[in-house]
């Protein structure tokens, strides 16, 4: 019993409120929210509700879940989460760690992978923030273009395939909005015929052929927004005459089969929040927010300082506002041999979940037989493991080595008795556990620089000082 125990360390809740990005949004979001209506790039209608239920993730006075010990009574209160994407890091991480573990044990077999990474240039940037569809189609027309390339290097049937996990990435390293997408393809195809499963390995890539699929997926791209008129034809014709038009494709990170514990880190880094929590500075004394370069950048300065980005917190909070996709927006996308309604894709998940090896791949897996005879059975019990896989428990197991779900006194296993959300039970709880009984509240707003309240608290709106500017860049 001391062994599991000792096995992970017990689980502490996390202290939502002493965050500097949650102090930071507490300040200023009221501001934020008066300030964003004169925005020449409004957020999404949903920014706002996100950030809000991001005030709330973590905190015990939104409600908590009680998991008790049935042997030795020893009870714990677990706060209640929001699972807003890209407005709560904590949940974002969580997301990335269950979407990652999901992705390498279900979805992507023992074969190599290959990370293509989509950018476009600054010239369209604009448009496709504007128009949601855009996202979308970046994604759908690089899907389709690498599933011809890998056709075309190997010779393969019309139905041959190579898996694709796609992530489409809203943020840049410097905390700004910057669409592109980031794509994790098998080096390879996946064909079935006469009901054998097998896997094409790709040869080497040179980089000629990496520019020729730039240029046909910029063209493609090009064609579809000027198809959708969301950009202005004098903008596309300039792309057009451009050699390269100021589109990258890269395609140097490649992945081993053999290697699963890089393909998981790369699909976690594919995945990952925003921002990390632990490089941003909140100084309300100085009215001044700092975020630090991550490790590997060129960090000092000539001073011996460590390289920082720096805004207000109003600035602060207008760039991490446009993040938040819109609501309904899905973000990871499967093309390829895992396209929905792909031909292959049963077959490449079930030599995923079987754990099937590269050689044997290689070769040719029979799809049916002993599997097809016990599917349901094993059908039943992948859905049970898999639900336990995707726990918040198995979660904090993973990233973190605490085992949520076993008595810190006994080490028995604790179980979810009850959800607490009353009011009143909240409050004579949380003052019997020493813990926080008030709701969070938020400051009051200010009026923007230049600008003045009234005394209902509304912002006088004066002049307009994006009146009669042109939005549009114009220019890279």
């Amino acid at each position: 019993m001391g062994s599991a125990i000792s096995a992970c360390r017990a689980y502490e809740p996390r202290r939502a409120r002493e965050s500097p990005l949650y102090r930071l949004v507490n300040d200023e979001i009221e501001t934020w929210v008066i300030g964003s209506r004169a925005e020449p790039q409004r957020p999404e209608p949903c920014a706002e509700d996100s950030l809000r239920s991001f005030l709330m993730c973590g905190v015990h006075r939104f409600g908590v879940v009680r998991f008790l010990c049935k042997r030795c009574a020893f009870d714990l209160f677990v706060p209640l989460s929001c699972k807003r994407r890209l407005a709560c890091p904590s949940c974002d991480h969580k997301r990335a760690v269950l979407e990652s573990s999901r992705a390498a044990e279900v979805l992507l077999p023992e074969v190599p992978y290959r990370q293509w990474v989509l950018v476009i240039p600054k010239r369209l940037r604009y448009f496709v923030h504007r128009d949601k569809r855009l996202q979308a189609e970046l994604s759908r027309i690089m899907g389709e273009q690498l599933t011809r390339f890998y056709r075309g290097r190997l010779n393969g049937p019309g139905e041959s395939a190579p898996a694709q996990f796609h992530v489409i990435q809203r943020f840049g390293s410097k905390v700004n909005l910057h669409v592109h997408v980031h794509a994790v393809v098998s080096d390879g195809v996946f064909q079935v015929e006469e009901g054998v499963l097998r896997f094409l390995p790709a040869p080497p890539l040179p980089p000629e052929e990496v520019a020729g699929l730039s240029r046909s997926i910029r063209r493609k791209i090009l064609l579809r927004m000027r198809g959708l008129k969301a950009v202005p034809r004098e903008a596309l014709d300039e792309l057009f005459a451009r050699p390269l038009g100021g589109f990258s494709l890269d395609a140097s990170v490649r992945i081993e089969h053999d290697d699963r514990a890089a393909l998981e880190r790369l699909l976690k880094y594919v995945l990952r929040p925003a921002l990390t929590v632990k490089r941003l500075v909140y100084r309300p004394d100085i009215q001044k927010v700092r975020y630090y370069f991550k490790k590997g950048w060129p960090l000092p300065g000539e001073d011996g300082v460590q390289m920082t980005l720096e805004w207000t917190p109003a600035e602060f909070m207008a760039k991490f506002a446009r993040l938040i996709p819109p609501a309904r927006m899905h973000l990871v996308r499967y093309f390829g041999a895992l396209g929905p309604r792909s031909p292959l894709r049963k077959a490449v998940t079930r030599a995923a979940r079987e754990k099937t090896n590269f050689q044997e791949i290689c070769e040719g897996v029979a799809m049916s037989g002993v599997s097809a005879v016990v599917g349901d059975a094993l059908r039943a019990a992948r859905k049970a493991a898999g639900a336990a896989a995707k726990s918040w428990a198995a979660c904090l197991r993973k990233v973190f080595e605490i085992n949520q779900i076993s008595c810190p006194s006994c080490g028995e296993v604790m179980t979810a008795v009850a959800v607490i959300a009353d009011d009143g039970e909240l409050t004579r709880l949380l003052n019997h556990l020493r813990l926080p009984a008030d709701f969070p509240k938020t400051k009051r707003s200010r009026a923007p620089p230049g600008r003045s309240m009234d005394e209902a608290g509304q912002v006088d709106p004066g002049l307009d000082e994006w009146d009669g500017k042109d939005q549009a860049p114009s220019g890279e």
